[in-house]
């Protein structure tokens, strides 16, 4: 298994909702990330507290899209994470040590916020159907049928 990243989780699985007409279940959602069952329902928990998808429970459950995908921007998925730090930003040291350390502290933190904000503006302008385009784009350049690979 990989490593958990919400984030990433999380657009994956809303990805492949995109287009989707049957609901999934968390166990075939998790073969795509690969990931624990338990680990989709808590995305999807997150999803579905947010407005962004429907989920239902026992035999012919699974989750949907709860809006159409050009009304939901990555931001909305980002946010319903709980907003993470999109950059590691230096940890800072204000007012120990040497005067230069705080001046290059200083210099990656506001480089740090910066490239948060940056990141936040181009959630802000991408949609879940521009993902979901660009995923079928990128499987019909790949032989047909295949999984891919993250």
């Amino acid at each position: 298994m990989k490593a958990a990243n919400p984030l990433s989780d999380a657009l994956h699985v809303m990805a492949h909702l995109v287009g989707q007409t049957m609901p999934m279940t968390s166990t075939q959602l998790a073969t795509c990330l690969p990931t624990h069952p338990v680990v989709i329902r808590r995305l999807l928990s997150q999803m579905q507290q947010a407005g962004l998808v429907h989920s239902a429970r026992g035999h012919g459950g699974g989750s949907m899209l709860a809006r159409p995908p050009a009304t939901i921007s990555l931001h909305d998925i980002y946010l319903a994470v709980g907003a993470p730090s999109l950059v590691q930003g230096q940890a800072q040291h204000e007012g120990i040590g040497c005067p230069i350390r705080q001046l290059v502290d200083q210099a990656l933190h506001e480089g740090a916020v910066e490239a948060q904000r940056l990141l936040e503006a181009r959630l802000r302008s991408t949609t879940l159907d521009t993902l979901g385009a660009e995923f079928a784009r990128h499987l019909q350049h790949h032989h047909h049928g295949a999984h891919h690979a993250d």
